[in-house]
């Protein structure tokens, strides 16, 4: 399953002249039926499932801004929600959500610094939205006379890609190819072997090249799985014996969404105690000196 952030873009309700007079407690958040992206990716909303969903999950989903939920807890990097969606219902149009918003997010939309609104949504093969993860105001305008499309971003970091070059000129493609066409190319390659090519030869190739893409989903995940917990560890959002559970529940592309929204709306549970890196005697109470601890024992005797 896949993630993607900010594939359709709905602009904010506007009042007289076209500008934004308040936050709205209602927005748009993605059409219904099937939309294209600027770049001619195909998605599509069901309003009834996504809510039914929302309220299935009975989680509020973080508004932020430029899909800081996504990007920067995978980088290990704090953000803010600016809002929280409250309810979500089902309109002819599409997918509407009821904002409670923050003092940060109404300031935005005061300010008009940001003007849009980009949901993050997990979506199978077929491009099916399966439920919202969050919603982000950002400053990408939309297009003329359309609900509003914005390009795509992938919910992972952009990762080291020299292992999956590699796998690109064993096959004959250019670098930077994506995964998906590696994939299919693979596939080729396989089919070819019945056609009487060097059967061992072709299956060696086939078998490197699916441990090395292996490798490198392995470390991709790995990378992001263990900057977020640690972060999450350090800003004593989870306890160390939490840490392999969450781990565990991120095995999965929707394991590691749901995990990350999780913890962005998890507050720190303890504060900074102002003992780390401290020695005893240091931290406001007086060290005992062995030696006159003795001598006091000695004359008692």
């Amino acid at each position: 399953m896949a993630v993607s952030t900010g594939d359709v873009v709905v602009a904010l309700a506007a009042g007289a002249g076209g500008e934004a007079t308040r936050a709205p407690e209602w927005i748009k958040i993605a059409p219904r039926g099937r939309t294209a992206t600027r770049d001619g990716r195909s998605y599509a909303f069901d309003p009834e499932a996504l809510a039914a969903r929302f309220n299935a999950d009975d989680v509020k989903v973080p508004v932020d801004f430029e899909h800081g939920t996504i990007h920067l807890a995978a980088k290990g990097q704090r953000t803010d929600a600016i809002g929280w969606v409250e309810e979500l219902a089902a309109r002819g149009d599409g997918l509407y959500g009821r904002v409670d918003w923050l003092d940060a997010g109404r300031a935005a939309l005061a300010a008009r610094t940001h003007r849009y609104v980009s949901p993050t949504f997990p979506h199978d093969a077929g491009g099916n939205a399966v439920f919202l993860h969050s919603v982000a105001l950002v400053t990408a305008p939309a297009l003329s006379n359309m609900p509003a499309l914005a390009g795509a971003h992938s919910q992972q970091p952009t990762p080291d890609i020299a292992m999956s070059d590699k796998i690109a000129a064993a096959l004959g493609l250019a670098a930077g190819t994506s995964e998906a066409a590696l994939l299919s190319a693979i596939i080729d390659l396989a089919k070819k072997a019945d056609d009487g090519g060097d059967v061992a030869s072709l299956q060696a190739a086939l078998s490197t090249t699916q441990t090395e893409l292996a490798a490198l989903q392995a470390a991709m995940r790995k990378g992001v799985v263990d900057t977020l917990l640690d972060t999450a560890l350090k800003e004593k959002r989870i306890v160390p014996a939490q840490r392999e559970s969450y781990a565990s529940l991120c095995a999965t592309d929707a394991g590691l969404t749901q995990v990350s929204a999780l913890l962005a709306a998890t507050p720190p549970a303890l504060g900074a105690s102002g003992l780390d890196g401290k020695l005893p005697g240091e931290g406001g109470v007086k060290a005992i000196d062995p030696v006159a601890l003795a001598a006091k024992a000695n004359a008692y005797l």
